[in-house]
């Protein structure tokens, strides 16, 4: 069988024999040797950052991306992830929307839904990616939109469950100052607000190219590997306001609404326990989906050394798919909590009686309102 056209010997040539010739003729295998490296076919060619160089992938890295925890264990988070996220916060997101009167902090929790079913969108690419093996075959700009989806939801989620604890605290440290603080106006501004912060921490995603072609194995990697490249030294000043506006300052604000909110529930010599319990499991999956994956995210991304890049590559993934869990643990924290949430879902789902429905529905709602509001707000959560 023929060679591909890349890797056809080129004629041979008169050697000139004189220095200056012998200094030439050394140039001229130098870069012919390196264009041996960096061709690709032209089929690929339309995948790869102009400004990258690299085209090999190392022994050390080639070992990560072939292996059982890149290829099994982090797609099948991913997968636990979605089937148990995306009925769960669909559910929510019905009951929310059309069975219980809406409520201004009602609000925070509809948009809390969305953007975790958002973000399970983007997890079906994700999990044929690593099952096959960390090529991608959907192409570079379904690449971008992915993982700008995949990223802008995360920082998303983690920004309304900062709203939700401010509004759990006002409630309950701040009865008084309730009525005003947690009107229409407010949840419509601070929804908006977020949603306006997530789209425009993740446009970076959809802007700069995505995916990475390699020839020595034949591979295309999405979001994962990135060669030595100029052009884009900002990345890290970028990551770093990413780490500090989508999960430090959340982060803070959160964990000082919660302590405060549980040395409220400690004063009052009441029955909280199970509320306390709640709250601290809130605080404990915040910490462990987010602190991790946004460690070595920035980390990551600072890393200008390739073989260190290379070292946390495989606990950056790993930590990501951690962070997935926190969409299909958020609506069992959030919504499910409550007893009257249970009763709608239960008669969503298995659907009463046209007579039972008409009578009973403007009771429901108002039980949810009353109750539910404020066993959620007991509950911190």
């Amino acid at each position: 069988m023929r060679p591909p056209f890349w890797k056809m010997a080129a004629p041979r040539e008169k050697t000139d024999r004189t220095p200056a010739g012998l200094i030439l003729c050394c140039l001229k295998s130098d870069i012919g040797a390196l264009s041996q490296v960096v061709a690709v076919p032209v089929r690929t060619r339309s995948f790869i950052n102009r400004n990258c160089t690299s085209s090999i992938l190392d022994n050390e890295i080639q070992e990560y991306l072939n292996s059982i925890i890149t290829t099994r264990v982090v797609p099948t988070i991913y997968t636990v992830a979605f089937f148990f996220g995306l009925p769960a916060n669909g559910i929510a997101l019905w009951v929310l929307t059309f069975r219980a009167k809406k409520m201004p902090s009602t609000m925070l929790l509809i948009n809390l839904a969305v953007a975790d079913l958002l973000f399970m969108m983007a997890l079906p690419f994700k999990i044929t990616y690593y099952f096959m093996e960390n090529n991608w075959i959907f192409g570079e700009s379904l690449c971008r939109i992915v993982t700008a989806i995949f990223y802008g939801n995360m920082y998303c989620s983690v920004l309304f469950l900062m709203a939700i604890s401010i509004d759990r605290y006002i409630g309950l440290v701040h009865p008084f100052r309730a009525k005003s603080l947690r009107d229409w106006r407010c949840s419509t501004c601070a929804s908006i607000g977020l949603w306006l912060v997530a789209i425009a921490a993740a446009s970076v995603f959809a802007i700069v190219p995505q995916t990475k072609c390699f020839d020595n194995p034949h591979r295309i990697t999405c979001n994962d590997i990135w060669a030595s490249c100029s052009g884009y030294e900002w990345f890290g000043l970028y990551f770093l306001g990413l780490f500090a506006v989508g999960f430090a300052i959340p982060s803070v604000v959160t964990l000082l609404c919660y302590l405060l909110v549980l040395v409220t529930l400690v004063k009052k010599k009441e029955s909280y326990r199970r509320a306390i319990g709640l709250i601290l499991l809130v605080l404990i999956m915040f910490i462990f989906c987010f602190t991790p994956s946004n460690i070595l995210l920035v980390l990551h991304y600072l890393a200008k050394n390739w073989e260190y890049h290379n070292q946390l590559y495989l606990w950056y993934v790993l930590a990501l798919s951690l962070t997935s869990l926190n969409s299909c643990i958020d609506p069992f924290i959030y919504y499910y909590v409550s007893n009257d949430f249970w009763t709608l879902v239960k008669d969503t789902l298995c659907g009463n009686r046209k007579g039972n429905s008409m009578s009973s529905e403007s009771t429901k709602k108002s039980k949810l309102t009353s109750s539910s509001e404020r066993e959620m707000l007991r509950s911190g959560a």
